[in-house]
């Protein structure tokens, strides 16, 4: 027994460094460490392997196994970008100072709309090399967002984490609502213990449209590292500092870090539990219609032509103690 448990751990760190890997696919290495990038489905992370102190691999996240990516209906899984918003519009109708914008509802979430159109869109490879990649998307104006802008991301593999960096300009004429923030599907065990700061809870309703923030309960919170409640969860979250941890399924914690930008937090489990995603966003869902009707603290900006919204991400493994 003790032999088959050893071959079976082989096996899986030899696994976590020959990940599965298509035509136009990027692979970062560094050392133990892997992570698979798709830029032909909106620039996402299909896999992505750390480096453990022993030199072993632990995976993180839930892969992402499609080859392409369908621009209303992609397959969970991996980390993907989310520009130039997170989460939903209400009714696919946007409050500016300029006046109401109709977008294009998604399927899944009409009639609102869902997560922007940058992840469901092939990016262009500006850079890479063995351990970095750099990648671009200009989109034009269209129904699915109604002015011109520019995606940038970065990546940089160490053995122990992963740095990423995305980057949101507006080059429209006119002034631009923007958001950002990440999607990841990580590993999950219902026993996986979480540890964060935040200081306000958003209601939202059954649509998952925010509402109105209160302060966080003191049985809500998780600044001590503790297990989430049973069953499907959908939490929006404000005030956040930046800092997160995270059991993973092999008794690894994941360390992740943002900037300042990414004040949001969602943190969603669904039904079937099998993976959790943990997603730093600059806004809250539905957050321009809020702040334009007076709502504070939603995250919204506004940037002239020219201007930028940056959230950086590191997510890195923590050594284990003895």
């Amino acid at each position: 027994m003790p032999e088959n448990r050893a071959n079976h751990a082989n096996h899986a760190n030899r696994a976590a460094t020959e990940p599965a890997t298509f035509p136009g696919d990027l692979v970062l290495r560094a050392g133990a460490a892997c992570a698979v990038l798709r830029p032909a489905a909106g620039a996402r992370v299909c896999s992505l392997s750390l480096a453990r102190a022993d030199g072993s691999a632990a995976d993180l996240l839930h892969p992402y196994s499609a080859q392409g990516v369908d621009p209303l209906r992609w397959a969970k899984g991996g980390i993907y970008p989310l520009l130039p918003y997170s989460n939903r519009i209400a009714n696919a109708q946007l409050q500016t100072p300029d006046g109401v914008v109709a977008l294009s509802p998604h399927p899944d979430a009409a009639p609102h709309t869902l997560h922007g159109p940058a992840h469901g869109m092939a990016w262009t490879v500006l850079a890479h090399d063995a351990q970095s990649a750099t990648l671009a998307l200009d989109h034009p104006a269209s129904a699915a967002w109604p002015w011109h802008f520019r995606g940038e991301m970065q990546l940089q593999l160490q053995a122990d984490s992963l740095q990423m960096d995305l980057k949101l300009s507006n080059l429209d004429a006119r002034r631009m609502p923007a958001g950002l923030g990440w999607h990841p599907y990580f590993l999950h065990q219902p026993s996986a213990r979480l540890r964060y700061r935040a200081s306000q809870w958003w209601r939202s309703d059954p649509d998952f449209l925010a509402e109105s923030a209160r302060p966080l309960q003191a049985d809500e919170s998780f600044e001590v590292a503790r297990a989430l409640r049973d069953g499907t969860m959908t939490d929006y979250l404000s005030g956040w500092d930046g800092q997160l941890e995270l059991g993973l399924p092999a008794g690894d914690v994941l360390e992740l870090q943002t900037g300042p930008a990414l004040s949001h937090l969602v943190v969603h489990r669904p039904p079937q539990g099998g993976y959790l995603c943990i997603e730093p966003v600059s806004h809250v869902a539905n957050g321009f219609n809020l702040a334009a009707r007076g709502v504070a603290g939603t995250g919204s900006v506004l940037l002239a032509r020219g201007e930028s919204l940056s959230g950086p991400m590191t997510l890195r493994l923590q050594a284990r103690t003895a």
